[in-house]
């Protein structure tokens, strides 16, 4: 009797592990995380002529629009070479106006005409020049953004070239990421994800936007192992989207950590003994 109890226990085992090795496939979903850094467009509001800052208009934290005042350089001395240049113009125009009657009365040949014609054009010229150098010395923003940096003060001296202030364009704010090339098909441009960060409630909607190969860079390279290759690392770039919840004006800090879960799909082929 105990004989034919174990016949059948031990039947029903092999059948058992027999109809689990035919069930070949067996998916089951692997995430991988990758670890990344939120960065963000950044313009130096700079001065094409160098001045003393008599005035700025904004502060670290302030949001401006484009065209809008950012500090102000002194104009003393052009405005008083505006003056005299204005005070010429009002002299040569009433001379001009005795040359042309002298010339239509036949007192003055062509020539004298001409000559108060081209002073006349040539001050013109300098006026405009010297506006358009007034008009420089008024540092405005070329992008709507948040002032993220006061790099100078009122009373200091700008070179051309320096920065005043520093300020981010929120619409250009986006994460980067370093990819193993064996999880790139795991990714797609124009593709969207959900990215993390390291608050538990702050979750970003991002885009797809670029993926480059790093030149000559590998995460791993072979080097005593033989049947081994390089594996290549990838940079992608996804654009942060503003969701209802979450704006990248209050939320998005350069440099700030963000977290990246890719989600694949693992088949494992199971084939039964042929032993058994």
């Amino acid at each position: 009797m105990k004989t034919k109890v174990f016949q059948i226990v031990s039947l029903s085992l092999i059948i058992i592990i027999v109809f689990s090795c035919t069930n070949s496939d067996k998916k089951e979903m692997t995430e991988h995380q990758f670890m990344g850094y939120v960065e963000n467009t950044q313009v130096n509001i700079t001065g094409r002529l160098p001045g003393k800052i008599t005035t700025i208009y904004v502060d670290e934290g302030d949001t401006v629009k484009q065209g809008e005042k950012i500090a102000q350089l002194d104009t003393r001395e052009l405005d008083a070479n505006m003056a005299a240049l204005n005070f010429q113009l009002k002299n040569i125009i009433l001379n001009k106006s005795r040359v042309e009657h002298l010339f239509q009365a036949g007192a003055l040949p062509q020539q004298k005409v001409d000559e108060i014609e081209t002073s006349y054009e040539v001050l013109r010229s300098n006026i405009l020049a010297l506006k358009t150098k007034i008009e420089d010395m008024v540092i405005t923003s070329p992008i709507d953004g948040i002032v993220n940096v006061k790099v100078l003060e009122s009373g200091q001296m700008l070179s051309p070239g320096m920065a005043v202030v520093i300020v981010t364009d929120p619409d250009g704010t986006w994460a980067r990421f370093s990819i193993p090339e064996k999880y790139m098909n795991l990714i797609k441009l124009g593709q969207q994800f959900e990215i993390t960060s390291n608050t538990p409630e702050l979750i970003y909607s991002a885009k797809v936007i670029q993926t480059l190969p790093f030149a000559e860079f590998a995460t791993h390279t072979p080097t005593t192992l033989r049947d081994e290759r390089d594996i290549r690392t990838f940079d992608v770039k996804m654009k942060l989207i503003d969701t209802p919840q979450h704006t990248l004006i209050n939320t998005s800090k350069p440099g700030m950590c963000v977290y990246l879960t890719l989600k694949d799909p693992i088949i494992e082929n199971l084939k039964p003994n042929k032993k058994l």
